[in-house]
């Protein structure tokens, strides 16, 4: 099963990904997929949002991952938002260890996910963005953890 927003334009997205931040639990990976200038960092930033980041968050391209301090409701603590697209091979997302790093009590976002999806395995959740000819773009998420999260994305989703 799989649930859809559409997001005409940036702010929309931005928006999504707070609303998103309700969705998420401790220990969850998130696969971001979706093609350069899709809004992957975007949406991030809304879910930073979400989730009580302070700090500014900004594509970690040539960092590999950022952590975020996060202040919520939810339990999540940290914020670990990466970004694999520049990675030559799975040793070197493997070596990252987010599936370690989530382990306690914080989230991934992985930007350019379906690089790294078969390191993650299918526990997790995915968001693919669509991009359409007026610059509009819809989220699917989808993924063996959205399954136990019916309610919170049908509400997401409603939005």
């Amino acid at each position: 099963m799989s649930w859809r927003r559409y997001c005409a334009h940036a702010p929309d997205t931005k928006v999504a990904g707070a609303a998103f931040a309700r969705v998420l639990r401790p220990g969850d990976v998130v696969l971001l997929i979706g093609q350069l200038g899709a809004g992957k960092t975007t949406f991030t930033q809304g879910v930073a949002l979400g989730l009580g980041v302070r700090d500014r968050v900004t594509s970690p391209t040539f960092t590999m991952v950022r952590q975020h301090e996060c202040s919520n409701d939810l339990g999540i603590t940290t914020l670990h938002h990466a970004d694999v697209y520049r990675v030559e091979s799975l040793a070197e997302v493997r070596d990252l260890d987010l599936g370690e790093l989530v382990e306690e009590s914080g989230v991934a976002l992985v930007e350019w996910g379906d690089l790294a999806a078969a390191i993650y395995g299918p526990d997790v959740l995915r968001v693919a963005f669509i991009l359409d000819e007026s610059d509009g773009r819809t989220l699917v998420v989808d993924g063996a953890r959205s399954e136990d999260r019916r309610d919170e994305l049908d509400a997401w989703a409603s939005a």
